[in-house]
């Protein structure tokens, strides 16, 4: 009975043993970020089937340099994430684990899933629910650092928009814009009697009314508010120049015509509702650009140890 008694002893200290130095592997530190810690465990846990596959699929050197690239590309992501968490803690902006829940299970309800199937819809993206969780997390964080901290702190002057608008002006569909009256002849003897008359009055609207042969006449031959780009080639050239007054006559094959232009407003000028979606535009491209550099800046700053070697 003695021995039997020491047999076990021996045996649970064995196991004890085993445990200690199991435990001590798996939680390897591969990494310190700030004040946290990332262990093979924090690393494996984010993709525990492709790890599975590693051992499964190869063998010899192919499975060490899989399982090389495997533990390198997964530690960096995680430093990533710990590097904005505990920047934007620095700037009192967190995101609690049941915040990331909660908005976990907002997805699935909005998109009619359980958690299984999120996790089938993930695995068909290479991506695991821990995975999904940390992207979800540094989302949010990120989005209330760019609340809070960085687009409060854009600001785009008039020269900046101006500049913008002329180096985006054939995304954003913008153009000069011109405001425009017309009158037409048929002949070059109506043409002269009308302009004798312009010279004298001055008022393109009353001489087009008068002498113009164009449908629009009755309304003094006002075309409205027209973008430069809109324009036949031949009338670009002749008031792409232009903020105000009459036009040289144009002959074409059914007669003469002679435009007036009555208002000017450069692309710049945009109407209120299109302009306030140009500036926040802008601010958050300028928010994005600060951001970014900030978080280069951060990743400089905090203490960052690697300690996995391969």
């Amino acid at each position: 009975m003695k021995n039997l008694k020491l047999f076990l002893l021996t045996a649970l200290l064995s196991v004890l043993a085993y445990s200690s130095a199991s435990a001590e592997v798996i939680n390897r530190v591969f990494a310190v970020v700030g004040d946290k810690a990332i262990t093979q465990y924090d690393v494996e846990s984010l993709n525990p089937q492709r790890l599975k596959l590693i051992y499964t699929k190869f063998k010899g050197d192919e499975r060490k340099q899989q399982l090389n690239d495997f533990y390198r590309d997964n530690l960096e992501n995680l430093i990533d994430n710990y590097v904005v968490e505990i920047a934007a803690a620095e700037e009192g902006v967190r995101v609690s684990d049941a915040e990331v829940e909660g908005a976990l299970q907002d997805i699935m309800h909005r998109n009619n899933v359980n958690k299984e199937q999120l996790e089938e819809l993930l695995a068909a993206q290479h991506q695991t629910y821990e995975q999904y969780k940390w992207k979800i997390k540094v989302d949010i964080l990120t989005t209330r650092l760019m609340s809070s901290v960085f687009r409060p702190k854009v600001v785009v002057t008039d020269d900046d928009f101006k500049n913008y608008v002329a180096e985006h002006e054939k995304t954003l569909d913008l153009s000069d814009m011109y405001e425009l009256r017309m009158m037409k002849f048929t002949s070059k003897e109506k043409l002269d009697e009308a302009m004798k008359d312009y010279e004298e009055h001055k008022s393109f609207r009353d001489t087009a009314m008068k002498y113009s042969e164009d449908k629009l006449a009755e309304n003094g031959g006002y075309l409205g508010w027209v973008e430069l780009g809109f324009l036949d080639p031949k009338i670009r050239g002749l008031i792409g120049d232009m903020k105000q007054g009459i036009t040289k006559p144009i002959e074409d094959v059914d007669g003469f015509r002679v435009f007036y232009v009555e208002g000017y407003r450069d692309k710049s000028e945009v109407e209120s509702d299109k302009k306030e979606n140009i500036i926040k535009a802008m601010k958050d491209k300028k928010a994005k650009e600060a951001f970014e550099q900030w978080l280069a800046d951060k990743k400089d700053e905090i203490f960052i140890q690697r300690k996995y070697a391969g």
